[in-house]
């Protein structure tokens, strides 16, 4: 069970217990003495609790150049946030098969006393056809880390990812519907 469910949980108990009547209560429909019924506020729930990420205290957002031809060169603008006071912060870029990272800006490091706001431009150049990804690693001095993917649309893309996507192994399933058909091996090892 999650927190979430546990604190539902316990509060459902809770609810529940409050609303049974107990020896003590009256009903004021056969007791004159007992007044009129008093309305009750609604409960007020604490916060929802939030999951976090383990890792560097970072988050990224990028612009593209745009759709770039093959052979063509393009670029991301890279903004990085993160929650530090001080230290450094090492940035990796490396890209897919499709793509090549160009120039001088496949890594870099960070100052971030500097403020939490800091913009990073890496140069590419498109290899083939299709969607592909710059992969980004942050890595803070204190050793935590966090991973990106920055989308980069090559050549003619959209008929590249179509002919993917037709490649894909389909069968219609006994409900009519059409599935990905996937092999896998299932290992089955005997118990201690």
């Amino acid at each position: 069970m999650t927190p979430r469910m546990i604190s539902l949980t316990g509060l459902s108990l809770i609810l529940v217990a409050c609303a049974a009547p107990s020896a003590n209560d009256t009903n004021p429909a056969s007791d004159p003495v007992a007044g009129v019924v008093s309305e009750t506020s609604p409960a007020k729930l604490g916060p929802a609790i939030a999951t976090i990420k383990p890792g560097a205290s970072v988050s990224f957002s990028h612009e593209s150049s745009g759709a770039v031809q093959v052979d063509g060169n393009g670029y991301v603008t890279l903004t990085i946030n993160e929650g530090y006071p001080s230290g450094t912060l090492s940035l990796v870029a490396t890209s897919d098969e499709g793509l090549e990272v160009t120039g001088p800006g496949a890594a870099t490091t960070l100052n971030m006393a500097d403020g939490t706001t800091h913009s990073w431009r890496i140069d590419f150049r498109g290899l083939s056809d299709g969607v592909h990804y710059l992969k980004i690693r942050a890595t803070a001095d204190t050793g935590e880390a966090r991973g990106y993917a920055a989308r980069v649309e090559v050549g003619d893309w959209k008929a590249a990812e179509a002919a993917r996507e037709a490649a894909k192994p389909m069968a219609m399933q006994a409900d009519g519907e059409m599935a990905v058909v996937m092999e896998a091996e299932e290992t089955i090892e005997p118990a201690d």
